[in-house]
């Protein structure tokens, strides 16, 4: 039987977490025999938002099970939207209900749902306080379009790339690296440098060189192919533990040697001296990427490692049956049932 599914994902295709929470799994699922219909995000047009509730409530009674991603309604909405379509499952890649603006709607479509998938354990604690259906299916990158390059990661160049991707680099992650990158200046001096991808420059002043690469759908992967070595670091916040560590995935799919700050889910990504390293401290840091620098053969030891972790655990291949499942299940589910 044909199962029609409705996502209502937060945000539009170019942005990080729908994209990969909603809009790469549009085409996989329409292969496995499911209807897949969407409503996007009127984001900031206020004639989009003048007509999303009736264009939700439309796709509500359509479809058979309503699929919602982050996106947090008035509570008077989702009570409407319940009476025609009562098969919800809530999608939670973020620890929004930190947020005390945000934690009353989170808390309540965490009730309201049939199932909730979780990006992380962490998030998944904080649902099964509501909801005894509960699922963790951590964010994933498709491997045929990320993927480690076919040759040279930067022909011509034979500096060592240190990289990082998000939309921000000035948010607060990178700051505390200063330390680590005028480290690296000094021992290596132009043989290394940092390079980031996102929508703005970084800002802080450095002694190592930085090259900033303006983030688009198009030119983030072949930017990504050229890391030699992925940083992700992180202050050990609760926000940032309920994080999905997918910059982490993004250079492990690619091929390249990440280190990581051990929180939240990035230590159940990083299998320590075998895909990455884990690092706390500055000295820890400057460890581990002297070691990376300095030794071509581990860099490409453990990048080949994260590729088949990445395979494995984190691709829209390893997930895609998980999902296939969770929608199964809604679909035969009324609320306040159990599978």
């Amino acid at each position: 039987m044909t199962i029609r599914v409705g996502f209502v994902p937060l945000y539009r295709i170019r942005y990080p977490s729908s994209r990969y929470r909603v809009f790469q799994f549009l085409e996989p699922l329409s292969e496995r025999g499911f209807e897949c219909a969407l409503i996007e995000s009127p984001q900031r047009d206020p004639w989009k938002r003048l007509a999303y509730l009736p264009r939700l409530l439309r796709l509500a009674v359509s479809q058979d099970v309503l699929y919602v991603q982050k996106r947090m309604f008035p509570l008077w909405v989702l009570g409407l939207v319940r009476r025609v379509n009562s098969r919800i499952v809530f999608d939670l890649d973020d620890a929004t209900f930190l947020r005390p603006a945000q934690q009353r709607r989170v808390d309540a479509l965490l009730r309201a749902a049939v199932l909730v998938v979780a990006g992380n354990d962490y998030l998944a604690d904080y649902a099964r306080r509501f909801n005894e259906q509960v699922v963790v299916i951590p964010s994933v990158v498709d491997t045929v379009l990320y993927r480690p390059p076919d040759g040279e990661r930067h022909p011509g160049d034979d500096r060592i790339v240190v990289g990082w991707i998000g939309s921000d680099p000035n948010r607060g992650d990178l700051a505390p690296m200063r330390p680590v990158f005028d480290g690296l200046h000094e021992r290596y001096g132009e043989r290394v440098m940092l390079r980031t991808i996102g929508r703005r420059p970084l800002e802080i002043e450095t002694a190592l060189k930085v090259e900033f690469v303006p983030w688009t759908l198009e030119s983030s992967r072949p930017a990504l192919r050229q890391f030699d070595i992925g940083i992700m670091p992180l202050d050990d916040t609760a926000w940032n533990r309920g994080k999905c560590g997918f910059k982490l995935i993004q250079y492990m799919a690619v091929g390249a040697a990440a280190v990581a700050s051990p929180v939240g889910v990035n230590r159940q990504i990083v299998r320590e001296g075998q895909t990455g390293y884990l690092a706390t401290t500055a000295e820890e840091w400057l460890g581990r990427l002297n070691c990376l620098i300095e030794d071509e053969a581990l860099r490409v030891r453990m990048g080949r490692a994260a590729r088949e972790r990445v395979e494995q655990v984190y691709s829209v291949k390893a997930v895609l049956p998980h999902l296939v499942k969770v929608l199964e299940q809604a679909r035969a589910m009324r609320w306040g049932e159990t599978v």
